[in-house]
């Protein structure tokens, strides 16, 4: 009697495995009267996986610091800004001695990458304080 049991679960089971999956609604569910005030995050898009700037990769640029060209420390990259299609357009900084995180965007342009060890640091032509008067940069 046990067997007969076993075999018709069995047989269900397997018959509920091998049936169609529900369908999908055919109408989107009407948004809560909240959801027009909560804020919209636009998607920042990926840097292509062979993307390069300044002849460094992007995981490169990330590890990067800014410095000027005497060495003194401006900040550090904290992620690299990239257009619609992927391409690097710029690096967002977190200038030194900030006491708290705030970051600024800066273009590669006049950025000359140089090779400290294993690493790389990126070179600028600006002071500290410029660059900690540049308007800030929120994602």
């Amino acid at each position: 009697m046990t067997r007969i049991w076993l075999a018709a679960a069995s047989a269900l089971a397997l018959m509920a495995a091998c049936s169609e999956a529900p369908s999908k609604p055919t109408k989107t569910p009407e948004a809560s009267p909240d959801a027009a005030s909560a804020p919209t995050m636009t998607p920042t898009p990926a840097p292509a996986a062979s993307a390069t700037a300044l002849g460094l990769t992007v995981k490169q640029l990330e590890d990067a610091d800014l410095i000027t060209p005497a060495g003194v420390d401006l900040g550090d990259v904290q992620r690299v800004d990239v257009d619609a299609s992927g391409a690097v357009t710029g690096l967002i900084i977190e200038p030194a001695g900030q006491g708290g995180p705030r970051w600024v965007r800066i273009s590669l342009d006049g950025l000359t990458p140089r090779k400290e060890g294993d690493d790389y640091d990126l070179v600028a032509d600006m002071t500290l304080e410029q660059l900690k008067a540049m308007p800030a940069w929120t994602p």
